[in-house]
């Protein structure tokens, strides 16, 4: 395990510089080809509700167009909410509910509160309403890094394996799209994501060129 974890944040470090020289332009092209892409998959169209992050500001796919696509589409949307205690890696996901007032076109979270990693999260003000086994129909997933095998590396706290695992228990099943830009993929195609026990393997990678399965 020790030396697992050593691989992984080697990874990062070498992940993290390759995507600080995407330009804001870079990041906005390769964004839309990527869900240009998700918007033909059968499993997204015939999704009634749909997991998904709020981008970070910078170093990250924009999601700000698959959530206009959710709510012009009527697909429930569910978003992550860390809450206060960010040691304790946790978190659930909480279910948007707009109305006339804060529907905005699908940009209702730009007004939102942000966390310590500055991305938005649920107000206060909306109505509690949490993700159980089930009721996501699916899930996008970011990342820090893919392989050609879809392993996942994460951001290195975990909040994600924990969601997944809460909600594929019971035999629920919980279909996983990953979502990436180019240099978020392994060059190497010998090149593995080390992976430990409680990784799950995405069903599918999106990025901008090409899906993997």
């Amino acid at each position: 395990m020790e030396d697992i974890r050593k691989q992984k944040q080697e990874l990062r470090k070498q992940l993290r510089s390759a995507m600080k020289n995407l330009t804001v332009e870079d990041i906005e092209i390769q964004s839309k080809s990527v869900w240009e892409k998700v918007f033909k998959l059968p499993i997204y169209q015939n999704a009634k509700s749909v997991g998904l992050f709020l981008s970070m500001p910078m170093g990250e796919i924009n999601t700000d167009l698959i959530l206009q696509h959710c709510v012009q589409n009527g697909k429930d949307i569910y978003v992550p909410e860390v809450g206060k205690n960010f040691e304790l890696c946790d978190m659930e996901l909480r279910k948007v509910i707009l109305d006339e007032s804060n529907s905005d076109n699908g940009m209702f979270h730009k007004s939102w509160p942000k966390n310590k990693w500055n991305i938005p999260e649920p107000p206060d003000s909306m109505p509690t309403d949490t993700a159980k086994p089930g009721d996501i129909d699916l899930m996008i997933v970011p990342g820090l890094g893919f392989d050609r095998s879809c392993n996942r590396l994460g951001q290195g706290k975990g909040y994600y394996d924990r969601f997944i695992a809460k909600m594929t228990k019971d035999g629920q099943d919980l279909p996983l799209v990953a979502v990436a830009l180019k240099p978020q993929l392994l060059v190497d195609g010998s090149q593995k994501i080390p992976v430990a026990e409680y990784d799950r393997k995405m069903d599918m990678l999106i990025l901008p060129d090409e899906s993997i399965e």
